[in-house]
């Protein structure tokens, strides 16, 4: 075999692996990107309404607590540092919907929507219904759905996705650090300490059903434990993190109609024509006026 023959299999050889390599490399970022558009929780509601409404469910654990143990001399915090949420929904054909959400904190809400009536109850309070405004209603089915993403957004810069045999995805701690898509908003105020999350320990799965735009998260489970900082304050402490959520998605184009529970009615009361002109009153002693203008003398 001749010098430039040996050569030019040698080449070939090395493009075959860095095609392979290529190959894999896109196929790893594909399933990235799949994951980064399902789990959106409008995506996740969309595709529900598409299949005919189902019954979603989730359990999601939540702790941030500082680096050290609190000093007792500091007092209670105000929040507690660690919170599960257990949240169902039942989204039916005609997408009304029944939404159920407690927490280990003695809290949560009742929400049902049937046609143009709404009715919201805290835990432990009456119904109250009134007239649903398209906007209100989007936002309760994404907060209701917004688990899965909750996590997704938590791990995504250090989450390494394997496989997707059977619309199945293993989730792992990968070992490179990665840029957030543009989708994803830039953490401000409450949220700034996830921009500076640092991983320690990853696991989990994501099942899809469907194709295309209809496909639906009927299983979702991730666990991870990290590290993250708050303010670059000498006095203010980093903190430790673990995230836990399970969700599943079940009775697929099979909820039964949602009917509207027994409420009481929200009457809102109109003002009198004299309340009216207190308030404008109110509004108009708070206002400093320029004077008006003289008169100038006539002729």
């Amino acid at each position: 075999m001749s010098m430039f023959r040996a050569f030019v299999l040698a080449s070939l050889f090395v493009a075959a692996l860095g095609g392979c390599a290529s190959k894999k490399s896109l196929a790893a970022k594909s399933a990235v990107e799949t994951l980064d558009a399902v789990l959106v929780p409008d995506a996740v509601v969309s595709a529900l309404q598409k299949a005919g409404g189902g019954h979603f469910h989730s359990t999601a654990l939540l702790r941030v607590e500082a680096s050290r143990k609190a000093d007792p001399a500091e007092g209670k915090p105000a929040s507690p540092p660690a919170v599960t949420t257990m949240t169902d929904l039942w989204l039916d054909r005609q997408g009304n919907f029944r939404l159920l959400e407690t927490n280990d904190q003695d809290g949560g809400r009742e929400i049902v929507r049937v046609g143009r009536d709404i009715a919201v109850a805290l835990r432990y309070g009456k119904l109250v219904k009134r007239t649903a405004e398209d906007a209100e209603t989007a936002r309760f089915l994404a907060e209701a759905v917004g688990a899965p993403r909750t996590a997704w957004e938590i791990v995504r810069r250090q989450v390494e996705v394997k496989g997707s045999t059977g619309g199945l995805y293993d989730l792992a701690l990968g070992q490179r650090l990665a840029d957030l898509p543009a989708a994803f908003p830039a953490g401000g105020g409450l949220q700034k300490w996830r921009d500076s999350i640092d991983v320690k320990s990853l696991g989990g799965s994501v099942g899809l059903s469907g194709a295309g735009a209809g496909r639906v998260p009927v299983t979702f489970e991730c666990k991870a434990t990290f590290h993250a900082t708050r303010d670059a304050l000498p006095d203010v402490l980093p903190v430790n993190g673990e995230v836990a959520v399970s969700a599943t998605v079940d009775q697929i184009g099979k909820v039964p109609d949602v009917t509207m529970p027994d409420a009481e009615t929200l009457h809102v009361r109109q003002r009198t024509i004299l309340e009216e002109k207190a308030l404008l009153g109110g509004i108009r002693s708070s206002v400093t006026l320029p004077p008006p203008p003289k008169k100038k003398a006539g002729p």
